[in-house]
């Protein structure tokens, strides 16, 4: 049986700008949506993906995906190595994208990845 935290996903939200106040590091999240409505295709979209997460201690991986879903053909990704040190406090963290290609219409799928990195030392 493994002692080690299993992180929890708190929130992850798709929003047109997140940005983090140098000040205070908090996070402002700008037009949260679920859904991209275009007059015509093909189009590009900018966004980024807000993630939050709690009981996580150690080195992770994210990994973060956005593929169609009927066919799993991916049209951006994301990775980032994250280090979190104490379990008792929430992580958060944003991933912006470049403006992402859409070619046709279709349902468009965030596949949201964590992956543990073994400590080798």
């Amino acid at each position: 049986m493994s002692k080690e935290p299993v992180p929890v996903l708190v929130a992850a939200l798709i929003c047109d700008v997140a940005v983090a106040d140098p000040s205070t590091n908090k996070k402002h999240l700008i037009g949260i949506f679920d859904r991209v409505w275009v007059n015509e295709f093909p189009t590009q979209w900018q966004m980024s993906l807000y993630i939050k997460l709690a009981d996580a201690e150690g080195t992770y991986e994210i990994e973060a995906k956005y593929v169609y879903r009927k066919s799993g053909s991916e049209i951006a990704g994301a990775k980032i190595k994250l280090e979190i040190r104490d379990r008792l406090l929430t992580t958060d963290l944003h991933i912006p994208f470049p403006p992402l290609p859409i070619p046709h219409e279709g349902r468009l799928w965030l596949s949201p990845f964590l992956l543990r990195v073994p400590d080798l030392g």
